[in-house]
């Protein structure tokens, strides 16, 4: 890059100013920052190559990580709430004998891509200060580069899945339904960034926030329907008084469109436990949550980005 072509870029979207951040300057940047992912999407990619390289070269099971973690975690809990608590969906029809579990598996392994790069990305500015300090460059893409890097193992998780309901008769292959994936992971991407973001800059400046955040994805696990559902534990008086509050988890909404991308239809005696036909709506509910988050979360980023240097 000549200097004159670097000067032009500075000026185009300046990353650092001496003067504090106007909001409507705030507002382009965000509104602009796709532009940014496409010019440094090299940087990006080398970065979040080297970042699953990190995770899985080396390791006995190599890229079976991705895998083995959410089934850990699904037969800690089928054990816990279906063997123990004896929590299984009534009057299964043939061949859906393993309901229960592959609807626990789904939805931690998208709560999982979720909840790593919540947590890990809170700390991402702060761990990386060498690089604020001495670099000029979008330092935006830290959080990005974690929230790829998790969608990239989650991809690599529901291939496998979706591999073993063609070959085996595990459970029926979901059919058309497969194609509402590249939408949902693209809104949830765009959800978990923009938190990530929010939450990394307010731990430049709070660092009791990463504290709070493991505490918070915990109570945020157990209160989605990971493991659980409403149809099923909750009896019509407490679904009335719940439900609500329940629908207002944005990964409600998250969780049931990934459902119904990759179980199909489960309808067992009038009850619609996962439907594809509510794949769209629960989408539609979701993408506002996932713009607000992106949009607060970036903008709360650009407006501090000129302390981080004094703070990291």
């Amino acid at each position: 890059m000549n200097p004159t072509t670097a000067e032009t870029a500075r000026a185009e979207i300046p990353w650092v100013t001496a003067r504090p951040t106007r909001f409507t300057e705030a507002l382009v940047r965000t509104v602009l920052f796709p532009r940014v992912i496409v010019r440094h999407w090299d940087l990006i990619w080398t970065t979040v190559k080297r970042e699953l390289e990190a995770r899985f070269t080396g390791t006995l099971l190599g890229w079976l990580w991705p895998l083995v973690h959410p089934l850990f975690l699904f037969c800690v809990y089928y054990f816990v709430f279906a063997n123990l608590l004896n929590m299984k969906f009534p009057d299964l029809p043939d061949g859906y004998e393993a309901s229960m579990g592959v609807f626990m598996f789904v939805g931690i392994a998208a709560f999982a891509a979720h909840a790593e790069t919540v947590v890990r990305g809170t700390g991402v500015i702060t761990d990386n200060g060498n690089l604020i300090k001495k670099l000029a460059f979008p330092s935006e893409v830290l959080p990005l580069n974690l929230t790829i890097a998790n969608a990239v193992t989650l991809c690599f998780t529901l291939a496998v899945f979706l591999l073993a309901c063609a070959l085996t008769p595990m459970w029926p292959f979901p059919g058309i339904s497969v194609l509402w994936i590249a939408p949902i992971l693209f809104v949830q991407m765009m959800f978990t960034f923009g938190l990530a973001l929010f939450l990394s800059t307010l731990h430049v400046f709070l660092r009791d926030t990463i504290q709070f955040v493991g505490m918070f994805m915990t109570a945020w696990m157990f209160a989605t329907p990971l493991f659980w559902s409403p149809e099923l534990t909750l009896d019509a008086e407490m679904q009335e008084r719940w439900m609500p509050l329940i629908t207002a988890n944005p990964l409600y909404h998250a969780v049931a469109a990934w459902r119904g991308a990759l179980m199909g239809d489960l309808v067992v005696g009038g009850t619609a436990y996962v439907s594809t036909a509510d794949i769209g709506h629960h989408l539609l509910v979701f993408l506002p949550w996932a713009v607000g988050s992106y949009v607060i979360g970036h903008v709360f980023f650009v407006l501090s980005q000129r302390r981080f240097a004094d703070e990291v």
